[in-house]
């Protein structure tokens, strides 16, 4: 699924670079009406832009979230399988 694209005002713009991420997530919601958790991706997704660095690959999730939990629970269970070869009897 891919991002909507969204007309940001002036306003939302320059709270964005001098970052005010918070004012311009507001502004945003007021002007949309969208939630909280749309328009901070919207502005983060701006932030990105205006400062020139890519943005995660549509279809691919951002670090962490439950496969940085499962990464964990391996590197965990190894840690100790590890502990119990070596040092159990």
């Amino acid at each position: 699924m891919e991002d909507p694209e969204y007309a940001f005002s002036d306003d939302i713009v320059a709270a964005v670079d001098s970052g005010r991420k918070i004012e311009a997530i507001k502004m945003l919601r007021e002007q949309t009406g969208l939630g909280l958790k749309d328009a901070k991706h919207a502005i983060d997704a701006l932030a990105r832009e205006r400062r020139g660095q890519p943005g995660a690959a549509a279809g691919m999730p951002e670090a962490g979230g439950a496969s940085g939990l499962i990464k964990l629970l391996v590197v965990i269970a190894v840690l100790l399988a590890g502990y119990s070869y070596f040092f159990m009897d």
